[in-house]
């Protein structure tokens, strides 16, 4: 990479250390008292106490706080890709461009040191640059201080390449909690979940018994029967992106394609400094019930 990053960033994948500056952003914010969750074996765990999801846990009841956005209000639809960029984004890219539509991409901290020109080309195609943490660990088994390091160190990166600090804000696996949230308000973050999973990782985890085909399935089921929405997605992987290319165009006839900040009327930046640029949004609540629940680690 020519991309010269000035600023010395932790290691890639590890949970994050903030810089004091940073907590001081938290320090008169009312944040959620609530025990960071548990894990064992890598999943987590359910806490035993979770009778009425008091900390609103999306990971165990689907629960969305009230400025979580998840979809896109009727006939307009978000493609969102979660995890890169890679060396595979770029032939993303390139289909995009080819029918003329834009997605949001939610990136890791170590992709973006790895490949910034990527980065830099997405955010210069008019595609929608956002975060997906630094380490891409369940967010809500994190310390106050970590979480404020994630989100920061994923800000900072995404900054030193585009010149601009995103709004937006996905968990992985969509793991958050009322705790997580006032962090994410507190910074000036806005949390995005997703309305459909495409479950596209199982075609890496369990390339042996998953079918592409299935993908297809599913996405000409959404195009039949959802009024708008955003869907989840990865550009990781060669697989998840040939399928990408694959289901795009039927979900291009049947919707308006658009980012999530443009489909929720919502700016796609801030001003970096832990206030948002404008008031926070009502999410949209224009799909049916809420979001289809997902088991997945996807995300």
């Amino acid at each position: 990479s020519t991309f010269q990053f000035k600023e010395s960033y932790p290691e890639p994948y590890s949970v994050p250390t903030p810089k004091p500056e940073w907590l001081e952003l938290i320090k008169d914010a009312k944040i959620t008292n609530a025990e960071p969750l548990k894990t064992k074996d890598g999943a987590l765990v359910v806490p035993s106490d979770l009778n009425g999801d008091p900390n609103c846990v999306w990971s165990f009841t689907q629960c969305l706080g009230k400025d979580d956005v998840y979809t896109c209000p009727d006939s307009k639809w978000s493609l969102t890709f979660d995890d890169g960029p890679s060396e595979y984004t770029p032939k993303l890219l390139d289909f995009l461009k080819s029918i003329n539509q834009k997605a949001t991409f939610f990136v890791v901290g170590g992709q973006v040191l790895q490949y910034p020109e990527i980065l830099k080309r997405a955010y210069n195609e008019g595609h929608e640059i956002a975060m997906h943490s630094w380490s891409h660990k369940n967010m809500a088994t994190l310390t106050n201080e970590q979480l404020v390091g994630e989100l920061k160190w994923n800000e900072l990166a995404i900054k030193e390449v585009l010149g601009v600090s995103p709004r937006f804000f996905r968990p992985p696996f969509g793991n958050i909690d009322n705790r997580v949230r006032d962090i994410c308000k507190a910074l000036g973050f806005t949390p995005v979940i997703w309305s459909v999973d495409t479950n596209d990782w199982y075609l890496t985890e369990h390339a042996d018994t998953f079918d592409p085909k299935w993908i297809t399935g599913n996405v000409t089921q959404w195009a039949a029967t959802a009024k708008g929405g955003n869907s989840l997605a990865h550009d990781l992987y060669e697989e998840t992106v040939a399928a990408a290319i694959d289901y795009t165009p039927v979900l291009a006839k049947a919707f308006e394609l658009t980012s999530v900040g443009d489909c929720n009327g919502l700016s796609s930046y801030t001003n970096g400094n832990g206030t948002a640029v404008n008031p926070p949004p009502a999410a949209s609540k224009s799909s049916e019930g809420s979001p289809a629940a997902s088991n997945a680690p996807g995300s």
